[in-house]
């Protein structure tokens, strides 16, 4: 919770014990406190505190709490109407820690309602934390157990707690309550809840989790930010099979993930052999055009030299691959058809060779016709077109990142 709105509902609370009002008392301690009225001394200290303190004086207001405090013989109700005023001028001064050790000394008093008594609990919890988080882990659970209620705020500042107490499996289980109770109601979890779990789950090495996890921040909280969490998850995709690996470094250049020379150079040699210079090249003056790529490097050079060949040639024999493509009674020729022309930018041929592939058949496997036409509609800015085509993705080597495309086109 922001601070400043904590504080208003601190101040809001205090105010509505009142200084010098009638108090809300428990029936037992009625007879005793009916009658009950602060001292003129006391009284004058604690409105020269107040005074002080509206006056941004906090100083001299809390001296004169501590004479009020030193009176010997001062009744339960003085000592409510002390301890609330000192966690009144420590808000003021937002030390937070002190108010919070103020209203611990009213929960003692036998003068507050029940309700009451759970709004001072709950007020103690947010205000101790995150620099008390042993007494917000106390008294959040306190309250939740006392009232039986669901909110996730609570909980998720439960799990926090815990967390900077490095207490992951307890930090997991609350935060997941939070995140399930909000959901429950209708609302999207928090970004920051999410980011706690993936924290936790991360220490504990579960992989699956954070995976999980990795895919609902950039599902609903999709900023670049995100996306860089879900890189390291892209990068370890990115390895062993090249077939997928083509397509996780496209969408880390789609996302500008591509931060480090390895990942364009790799990228352009993965191209390369999959047949596609003209993406390689790309590639290569991509890295080169955000500085990640030093242009006068000799195997880098090496590498754009040898894609610049190669799609030269390949440009000289694009009317041969078009004529193949045409004469073929299977899929396959339209789909290598088609990954050439998106590789050089034809974006709407491209599209049309893959659906052409689709229709005729024949495809050892039709992920990566559907995959181009989803590519080919985020270029286009099609959001809605590229999620139908990326749904139709169903083999378990293409599906996860056609799904990460699909978050990235519902931006779109």
């Amino acid at each position: 919770m922001p601070k400043k709105l904590l504080m208003i509902l601190c101040l809001a609370a205090t105010i509505g014990l009142g200084l010098t009002g009638s108090l809300l008392i428990t029936p037992a301690a009625h007879a005793q406190a009916a009658s009950a009225k602060v001292g003129p001394k006391v009284g004058k200290l604690l409105q020269d505190a107040l005074d002080a303190s509206k006056n941004k004086r906090n100083g001299d207001a809390l001296a004169k709490l501590k004479e009020a405090d030193a009176i010997s013989g001062t009744s339960k109700l003085e000592q409510l109407k002390i301890a609330e005023m000192y966690g009144y001028v420590y808000l003021q001064q937002r030390n937070y820690p002190a108010a919070a050790a103020a209203y611990e000394r009213t929960l003692n008093s036998g003068l507050l309602t029940p309700a009451q008594t759970n709004d001072r609990i709950k007020q103690i919890a947010q205000l101790s934390f995150p620099k008390d988080v042993k007494k917000t882990v106390e008294y959040t659970t306190r309250w939740l157990k006392a009232t039986g209620s669901k909110d996730p705020d609570m909980y998720a500042m439960l799990g926090q707690a815990y967390q900077l107490g490095g207490n992951d499996k307890a930090a997991i289980k609350a935060t997941e309550i939070a995140v399930s109770n909000a959901q429950a109601a209708g609302k999207r979890p928090d970004e920051n809840w999410l980011r706690i779990l993936l924290k936790s789950y991360g220490n504990l090495d579960d992989t699956a989790n954070v995976s999980r996890l990795t895919t609902s921040l950039v599902t609903l909280y999709p900023t670049k930010e995100n996306w860089q969490l879900m890189s390291s998850a892209l990068r370890r995709q990115a390895t062993g099979d090249d077939r997928v690996a083509l397509n996780v470094y496209r969408l880390m250049k789609e996302l500008d993930l591509m931060d480090e020379p390895r990942l364009f150079t790799e990228s352009a040699i993965i191209s390369m052999d999959a047949g596609l210079p003209g993406e390689a090249v790309k590639t290569m003056e991509l890295g080169a055009a955000r500085k990640v790529l030093a242009v006068d490097d000799s195997r880098n050079q090496r590498i754009m030299n040898d894609a610049r060949t190669r799609l030269k040639a390949q440009q000289q024999n694009l009317p041969k691959l078009e004529q193949a493509a045409a004469a073929s009674k299977q899929g396959l020729a339209e789909l290598q058809l088609a990954e050439v022309l998106m590789s050089n930018g034809e974006t709407d041929k491209a599209m049309a060779a893959a659906r052409r592939a689709i229709q005729e058949g024949g495809l050892p496997d039709p992920d990566d016709a559907w995959m181009l036409i989803g590519r080919g509609n985020v270029a286009k800015k099609n959001g809605a077109e590229a999620r139908k085509a990326f749904a139709q993705v169903k083999g378990k080597d293409l599906n996860s990142i056609a799904r990460l495309w699909s978050i990235y086109a519902s931006k779109l």
